[in-house]
């Protein structure tokens, strides 16, 4: 797949994830729901979070996607079962209100699909996202395969160890594709 990424400013850097820990975050959940199957891995770190690295991305695996899911094997051809997945906490160590108000207003967004006002949002409300990069990728990817999001829960920090000062939010979705047809897919 790394070709996909030639010509562009996306480059192969390993150390890039030296202090990055989402893949780590992930890992087990993706463990779990394979049951002990080989996956692959594709790991994607976004120093440049902008609108525009976003778009970028998202093009890039929108065309992995739609375009080039099947492979040829021995003269016969297989889906490939491919996931997209972004990960990011939400608000860090604001005050439980701050992180559940600003965090509100940035679901919203992502529940909308409203790229241009998640951004927006994350500016006017000082949102402190580390990872809003790869969910505005992923909003773009699932435009593009048309899913939609499903929001799944909130909670932050204060939820589990009452503290009242300091918190970080999170947030879950998931995005299921509407018409399996338009996606030459298998995204189960």
């Amino acid at each position: 797949m790394a070709s996909y990424f030639e010509g562009t400013d996306i480059v192969k850097d390993e150390s890039a994830h030296t202090h990055e820990h989402s893949i780590e975050v992930i890992l087990p959940f993706l463990q779990r729901k394979m049951k002990g199957r080989k996956f692959k891995i594709l790991s994607i770190c976004m120093g440049d979070q902008s609108k525009e690295a976003a778009t970028l991305v998202a093009s890039i695996i929108s065309n992995i996607l739609i375009k080039d899911v099947t492979i040829q094997k021995k003269g016969y051809s297989e889906k490939l079962r491919l996931a997209v997945i972004a990960s990011s906490d939400f608000s860090h160590y604001v005050s439980p209100e701050k992180a559940k108000s600003a965090d509100q207003k940035v679901i919203q967004k992502i529940e909308d699909m409203d790229v241009d006002g998640f951004y927006e949002t994350l500016k006017r409300e000082d949102a402190s996202l580390c990872g809003y990069g790869p969910i505005a990728t992923l909003m773009m990817v699932s435009k593009t395969v048309l899913a939609t999001p499903k929001f799944l829960k909130y909670t932050t920090s204060n939820d589990e160890t009452e503290s009242r000062t300091n918190v970080v939010g999170y947030a879950a979705f998931s995005f299921i594709l509407n018409d399996k047809n338009n996606c030459n897919c298998s995204c189960d």
